[in-house]
């Protein structure tokens, strides 16, 4: 006898879907109206995305497959399939759109703002004053906008937890008073748009570097590092060594890993002991267990490893990852190099005490990437993702012209064209199998400087900001 699909029964037929990718799942549900409404039933794509896309390391919400709506859940697993075929592939292409965020004015930051269906951007630029812009990710169109009068904005922090109420924290400077703002995006009423409204705010000098649900990082530019409950009002200062070979010894990342958090400053990391809050900013002070210098570096990126339900931290045990861009002082080197390090935990819990240390210093390189150019570059920023995927700009190739100048009036003479380019990489991991880091992808910019970019590797898509106002989208 010959059995077809649509006569099996309904646990059988989950099994077989089970064991479909989600390319035969979508071809399969166009055959017969029972395996089309079949296939739209949660326990299939709860199935799929727990096998084929949590299980094999692919980018994936931390919140439980049984939270989203049944028709989210497929959209998001159907993306994140999508996502993980084209980093496994031997290279990826993006699909560019744009839109003008200012009239003109150069884009300071541009961020990717967590929860919210991840569906909303900001932007940051000044005329007269500065002007936090929300956009809709998915149709590009302007939201609401926050300018305070006569402010100007000196940091922007982005809060990374999805379920907390505040969206992020601006330091304000007027003329009279600097003052940090914690910002939430709310609406007064279920049919109104969207707005920014404050809900917290400190007098300090020192600018948010960094926010994680209710703590909020500050920090200024010599050693000091003070991390802020701003819902109990409750402190903590952690004091770096003093970089004597520095004027300006910047903070550009606060990490909060496995009871540690790491600061990074200009060429170097350090690690503290989660420190205990208390009602008073100058209670204790806290020095680092640990710390760790590379250099002369360009810029450094700490990367935490993915979380899952199970384990909403995803830190325990976990190594994490060090992304340096290096200098090279040799003056007619060509090149720069990206370099990718691993700070790994302790791994008997009696080698770690509450003070620390939880992690072994200093970390080890395990990955390089020598890229062809160096140059000077307005966008420094680049990201490295939980999953090992990273972004970065390469500047133009000022060698291809030699010594011609493209505005020469002698004679009219071709004079070569080079172009910054978005270099997209997968570092060894899940999604890169290979032993070395592969290059992906790179995209030309063939308009005005890019001036700041964002990667939200959930989504596989990058945002860049320019000199001219405009932004530009990347999706994968």
């Amino acid at each position: 006898m010959c059995l077809s699909l649509d006569s099996l029964n309904d646990d059988t037929l989950l099994g077989v879907f089970s064991a479909l990718t989600v390319p035969d799942v979508l071809n399969l549900r166009q055959t017969c109206r029972r395996l089309l409404v079949f296939s739209s039933q949660r326990i299939v794509w709860q199935n799929i995305g727990s096998s084929q896309i949590l299980q094999q390391g692919i980018p994936f919400s931390k919140k439980p497959l049984s939270s989203f709506p049944v028709r989210d859940l497929e959209d998001r697993v159907r993306r994140a399939y999508h996502l993980g075929k084209a980093w496994k592939a031997p290279s990826i292409t993006f699909r560019a759109s744009g839109f003008a965020a200012s009239n003109g004015s150069p884009i300071q930051d541009i961020y990717f703002i967590p929860g919210h269906d991840r569906r909303w951007l900001i932007t940051v630029s000044q005329g007269i004053w500065s002007m936090i812009i929300l956009w809709d990710r998915r149709n590009l169109k302007r939201v609401t906008s926050w300018s305070p009068q006569k402010a100007v904005f000196s940091a922007l922090a982005v809060n990374t937890s999805e379920d907390c109420e505040a969206a992020l924290a601006v330091s304000l400077h007027r003329y009279d008073s600097v003052v940090v703002e914690i910002l939430a995006i709310a609406s007064t009423t279920p049919d109104s748009p969207p707005g920014f409204e404050c809900i917290a705010r400190l007098d300090t000098l020192r600018q948010p570097i960094a926010m994680c649900g209710s703590l909020l990082a500050l920090a200024d530019d010599e050693s000091e590092t003070i991390i802020w409950n701003w819902k109990t009002q409750e402190y903590a200062v952690l004091q770096s060594p003093v970089d004597a070979d520095l004027w300006r010894n910047k903070c550009t990342q606060v990490v909060f890993a496995y009871k540690t958090i790491l600061v990074v400053r200009a060429r170097s990391v350090h690690a503290f002991a989660e420190p205990k809050l208390a009602p008073h900013s100058n209670t204790c002070i806290h020095h680092p267990y640990a710390q760790s210098t590379f250099g002369w570096v360009d810029g450094i990126f700490i990367s935490v490893p993915p979380s899952s339900p199970e384990d909403p931290t995803g830190m325990e045990g976990q190594p994490l990852s060090i992304l340096v861009r290096t200098k090279n002082d040799d003056p007619w080197s060509s090149t720069f190099k990206m370099q990718l390090w691993t700070l790994s935990p302790m791994t008997s819990p009696y080698e770690a005490t509450v003070d620390g240390p939880h992690y072994i210093f200093p970390p080890s390189m395990t990955s390089e990437i020598v890229t062809p150019r160096r140059g000077a570059l307005r966008c420094t920023d680049m990201v490295l993702g939980p999953y090992g995927t990273a972004v970065w700009v390469q500047p133009e190739d000022y060698s291809v012209a030699g010594l011609i100048s493209s505005n020469v009036h002698l004679q009219n003479m071709p004079v070569p064209q080079s172009h910054e380019t978005l270099v997209a990489a997968a570092f060894p991991g899940l999604l890169n199998t290979q032993d070395k880091s592969q290059v992906k992808s790179s995209w030309k910019n063939y308009g005005k400087d890019w001036t700041c970019l964002d990667y939200d590797e959930e989504r596989g898509c990058v945002a860049l900001g320019s000199a001219a106002g405009a932004v530009t989208i990347l999706d994968i």
